[in-house]
C-alpha cells in the first residue's frame, strides 16, 4: 500500500476523532483532565508563566501584534524581493554588511517564513478573539496565550539565524546536517507551541456559555490539529526518508491550514458586523468538511508517484475548489445582509475584499497548480506568481481585517483613524490584485518567447517586473499604515468602547403612546444610562405631549407620532416569556450579552430567541426584526432599544384590553 494512503488516513482520522470528542466531549474523564490543563497552562514552565499577565484579551493582544511585527517585515522583505527581480544589482550595497544573497534566493525563503509567520500570528490571534467571546470573554489561560506567543517567535527567529550563522563557519558537510536537525526541530517545537494553544482553546470552548460551537471555534480547532499533525508528519517523513509523507505533509502546512484559519476569522468577523447569523448552514457544512477531504489549489508541487495517484490527486484538486466556492458566496451573502455596515468597518470590508477575490485566486491557482502537479510545465513561473498574490492580497487583507475588527474587541478599543485603515484596505485591495496581474503578463510574455524560441529577437519582459514592484509598494503602505493605526487603538489616551457611548445628565424620561425615534431622544439629551418610564397621554389638539423628568433640565416636547405598524409576534412572545419566567428584561439581556458589550448583535438575538422557545427564524427573518428593533442603525441592540420595543408591544396590549 502507498504511504500516501496510510498517513492521510491517519490524519483524517485524527481529526474525526477531534471533531467527534468536541462535541460530546470525553464523559466523566472531561472535569479532571480539565483540571490537569489548566494547571499546565497556569503553571508550566514556572517562573516564566508569572512573567505575562492574565488580564482578558491580553492573550489574543500578544499573538495579534507579534503578527503584526512579523506583517511589517514580511511586506518590506516582499517589496524588496520583487524589485531584486527586476533589478538584480539592488541589494549590491549590502554586501559591505555580509549580505550573501546570490540569485535573491535567501530573500525569497525569508521572505516565505516572513509572511507566513505572519498570518499563522494574526489569524490565529483573531480567532482567539472569537473564541473568546463565548466564554466570558477570556481564554483559559490568557498568560500562557502570550508566552507560547513568545516562544513562537524565539524559535522561528532561531530557526532563520542559525543557517545564516552556520554559512559563516566552515563546516562542509557537517553544515548541512546541522541545518537540516535544525528544521526537524523547528516541526517539532512548533507542533509543541501550539498544542499548548489547541489545550487552552478547548478548555475555553469546554467553559463557554452557549452549547452551540461556532464555526470560528470549528475552523480554529481542525487548524491547529492539522498543524501540530503535518508537523509530526513532516518530522518523521524526513527521518524515514518518506517523500509522499513529506509533500503531504507540506500541504497540510500551507494549503490546509492557512485556508481553514482565513475561514475561521471571516465566519467571525463578517457576521458580527452585520448582525445576521450566517446565511446558509448547508454550505457552511460544506465548507468545511470538504476543505479537509481535498487537496487545495495553492502551493502545489510535482508528484512523482504512479499513475493512478496522479489520477487521484488530480480529481481531489479540482474538487478543492468546492470549499472555497461555498465558505466565500456563503460569506459574502452574509455580507450582502447588511452591506451599509460592512462598508463602515474597515475590519468587514476587508474580510468580505478577501472573500471576493479568493475564488479569482483560486481558479488561477488551480490551472497553474494543475499544470505543476503533473510536471508539464507549460505555464512556466506562473504558479508561484499566483500563490505569492494569494498569499499577499487575499491574506493580507485577512490579516488586516484582524487588526482592525479583533484587535479592538480585545482590547475593548475603538478602531483609531477609521477613514486610514480603509484606505489601507484598499491599498492592500487594488496593490495586491494589480501587481500579480501584472507579473502574470510579465511571466506569460517570458513563457511564449522562451517556446518560440527567438528570445534575442524579442525585448525583455523586465518592465512588467518593475511595474508589478512599483504595484506592489501600496501593500508595503499598508502594512505600515495597520501597524501606525493598530499602536494608536491600543493607546491608553484612545476611548475605551464600553466609555463611547452617549453621556446624560437627564436621569429620566417618560415616553407615552406613539413613536419617535432615539436620534431624537438623543438629541434631547436622553443616554443609555436614563430610565426610560411609560407615561401617561394628554391629547391636545391631536398632539401628543411627552414629559421629560431630570435634575437639570425639564421641558415638554410635542410629538406627532406616526401611524404604528403591527408589533412583530416574536416580540409578543418574548414580552409573555418574560412575564411567564418572572424575569426582568435587564436579566434577559445579561444572559444574552456573552461579551458584556452593552450591545446584542443579531447572531446572539437569534440564538436568544430559539433558546427560549420562543422563534427559530431564518437569516432574512431575522434581519428584519433586527431592523425594526435597531433605532440607531448600528447593526446592534442594545437595552434602551429592547425596552423601548417591549414597552410599545405592552402599551398595545394594554390599549386592546380598555
Amino acid at each position: 500500500m502507498e504511504t500516501v494512503f496510510i498517513t492521510s488516513g491517519l490524519l483524517l482520522a485524527i481529526l474525526a476523532l477531534t471533531a467527534n470528542y468536541l462535541v460530546k466531549g470525553i464523559g466523566g474523564m472531561s472535569a479532571p483532565l480539565q483540571q490537569i490543563g489548566l494547571f499546565l497552562l497556569n503553571k508550566a514552565p514556572a517562573g516564566l508563566i508569572d512573567l505575562f499577565n492574565d488580564e482578558a484579551g491580553s492573550g489574543s493582544k500578544t499573538w495579534i501584534r507579534f503578527g503584526m511585527v512579523w506583517f511589517l517585515f514580511a511586506a518590506i522583505a516582499s517589496f524588496l524581493g520583487l524589485w531584486h527581480s527586476y533589478d538584480g544589482a539592488a541589494l549590491n550595497s549590502l554586501a559591505s554588511i555580509g549580505w550573501s544573497y546570490d540569485d535573491g534566493s535567501m530573500l525569497t525563503t525569508y521572505t516565505n517564513v516572513f509572511f507566513m509567520t505572519a498570518l499563522n500570528y494574526m489569524l490565529i490571534g483573531g480567532a482567539l478573539v472569537a473564541v473568546s467571546r463565548t466564554a466570558k470573554g477570556r481564554l483559559a489561560s490568557e498568560k500562557s496565550a502570550s508566552m507560547v506567543a513568545l516562544l513562537l517567535t524565539v524559535s522561528t527567529v532561531a530557526y532563520l539565524l542559525l543557517p545564516a550563522l552556520l554559512s559563516f563557519v566552515s563546516l562542509n558537510n557537517e553544515a548541512g546536517i546541522i541545518e537540516n536537525v535544525t528544521n526537524l526541530s523547528a516541526f517539532v517545537l512548533a507542533g509543541l507551541l501550539h498544542a499548548a494553544i489547541l489545550i487552552n482553546v478547548l478548555i475555553t470552548v469546554a467553559n463557554r456559555d452557549s452549547e452551540n460551537i461556532t464555526p470560528t471555534t470549528w475552523f480554529l480547532v481542525l487548524a491547529l490539529v492539522a498543524k501540530i499533525a503535518g508537523g509530526m508528519m513532516a518530522f518523521f517523513g524526513d527521518l524515514a526518508g518518506s517523500t509522499q509523507t513529506v509533500w503531504m505533509a507540506e500541504h497540510v502546512i500551507t494549503g490546509w491550514v492557512p485556508l481553514a484559519l482565513m475561514f475561521g476569522l471571516a465566519y467571525h468577523i463578517i457576521p458580527f458586523t452585520t448582525g445576521t447569523p450566517v446565511w446558509s448552514e448547508s454550505l457552511l457544512k460544506v465548507n468545511m468538511v470538504l476543505l479537509f477531504l481535498t487537496i487545495p489549489p495553492f502551493y502545489m508541487t510535482a508528484a512523482s508517484s504512479a499513475e493512478l495517484l496522479q489520477n487521484l490527486g488530480a480529481i481531489l484538486l479540482t474538487l478543492g475548489l468546492l470549499p472555497i466556492l461555498a465558505g466565500s458566496f456563503n460569506l459574502l451573502i452574509t455580507a450582502k445582509s447588511n452591506a451599509e455596515a460592512i462598508v463602515k468597518s474597515p475590519g468587514a470590508f476587508a474580510a468580505t475584499g478577501a472573500m471576493l477575490l479568493l475564488p479569482v485566486f483560486a481558479v488561477g491557482g488551480y490551472f497553474t497548480g494543475m499544470d505543476v502537479f503533473v510536471g508539464l510545465g507549460n505555464l512556466g513561473t506562473m504558479a508561484e506568481t499566483v500563490d505569492q498574490g494569494f498569499m499577499y492580497t487575499v491574506g493580507g487583507l485577512m490579516m488586516l481585517a484582524s487588526i482592525f475588527t479583533a484587535y479592538p474587541l480585545a482590547a475593548r478599543k475603538q478602531l483609531a483613524n477609521p477613514s486610514n485603515a480603509q484606505l489601507a484596505v484598499w491599498f492592500t485591495f487594488i496593490g495586491g490584485a494589480t501587481s500579480t496581474i501584472v507579473r502574470l503578463m510579465g511571466d506569460f510574455t517570458t513563457q511564449a518567447v522562451v517556446n518560440s524560441g527567438v528570445e534575442e529577437a524579442v525585448p525583455s519582459s523586465g518592465g512588467f517586473l518593475l511595474v508589478s514592484s512599483a504595484l506592489f509598494y501600496l501593500c508595503a503602505l499598508a502594512a505600515i499604515m495597520a501597524a501606525l493605526i493598530m499602536i494608536r487603538t491600543g493607546n491608553r489616551s484612545n476611548a475605551d468602547a464600553e466609555e463611547s457611548s452617549t453621556v446624560s445628565d437627564i436621569d429620566s424620561y417618560t415616553l407615552v403612546e406613539g413613536s419617535t425615534t432615539i436620534r431624537t431622544l438623543l438629541g434631547r439629551g436622553v443616554g443609555i444610562d436614563t430610565q426610560l418610564n411609560v407615561g401617561h397621554t394628554e391629547e391636545e389638539s391631536g398632539s401628543t405631549i411627552i414629559a421629560v423628568g431630570a435634575h437639570l433640565h425639564n421641558d415638554e416636547v410635542t410629538e406627532f407620532p406616526d401611524d404604528e405598524k403591527e408589533p412583530a409576534s416574536e416580540l409578543v412572545m418574548l414580552a409573555d416569556y418574560l412575564d411567564k419566567s418572572d424575569q426582568s428584561l435587564a436579566q434577559f439581556f445579561k444572559s444574552i450579552d456573552l461579551d458584556d458589550s452593552g450591545t446584542v448583535d443579531g447572531y446572539e438575538f437569534q440564538k436568544a430567541l430559539k433558546g427560549a422557545d420562543i422563534a427559530n427564524l431564518p437569516p432574512w427573518g431575522m434581519g428584519a426584526l433586527l431592523e425594526a428593533m435597531d433605532l440607531d442603525g448600528d447593526g446592534k441592540i442594545n437595552l434602551p432599544e429592547l425596552q423601548i420595543a417591549l414597552m410599545k408591544i405592552r402599551a398595545s396590549q394594554g390599549s386592546e384590553e380598555e
